[in-house]
């Protein structure tokens, strides 16, 4: 497996042009995550708001089969398919076109720890589904709890403006 970058600031998410271009929904979708289904404890834990295990908005095990995520005893989950209706609120899907594949590419994993009644996130990664159960390694990078607070402390329209990557237009 290959050694993935963690993301700790806006501009490396930006960097890594996860979630883009349009039709793509990883921006929003992660926005989302980070205000809806994590919450950081005083101890610094990610507690999980939504419950992976209950297959709430689409979580369903993710088997790193391909080998892409270290590995750790600790289970996998994915979520971000938009082929289920319902699963996500409607301003995640949106602009989603089942007739264009980019625009259901991206997908969040995470890897879940617990105690008595309580569950963390113990890692949290981004990354771009090919198709067919496999994934792009070289787009698959872990998102830092330093990021989620960041996130977390921005408006939805707010960090999409500033991670999205302008198109620059021609001069004539």
């Amino acid at each position: 497996m290959t050694q993935l970058r963690t993301l700790n600031e806006l501009v490396h998410l930006r960097e890594t042009k996860f979630g883009q271009p349009y039709p793509r929904h990883g921006l929003i979708l992660l926005w989302w995550f980070a205000n809806e289904c994590v919450e950081v404890d005083d101890d610094g834990k990610m507690v999980a708001l939504c419950d992976p295990e209950d297959r709430e908005f689409g979580f369903h095990p993710f088997h790193n089969s391909e080998g892409i995520l270290p590995d750790t005893d600790l289970p996998y989950y994915e979520m971000g398919n938009l082929h289920y209706p319902g699963a996500m609120p409607a301003y995640v899907t949106q602009y989603y076109n089942g007739d264009v594949r980019q625009s259901n590419a991206d997908r969040i994993v995470v890897s879940v720890d617990s105690e008595w009644n309580v569950k963390w996130f113990d890692r949290i990664y981004v990354t771009h589904h090919l198709g067919r159960g496999r994934f792009d390694v070289d787009s698959t990078y872990r998102i830092s709890q330093g990021l989620i607070k960041i996130i977390q402390k921005k408006e939805r329209s707010d960090f999409i403006r500033e991670v999205k990557i302008q198109k620059r237009r021609k001069r004539r």
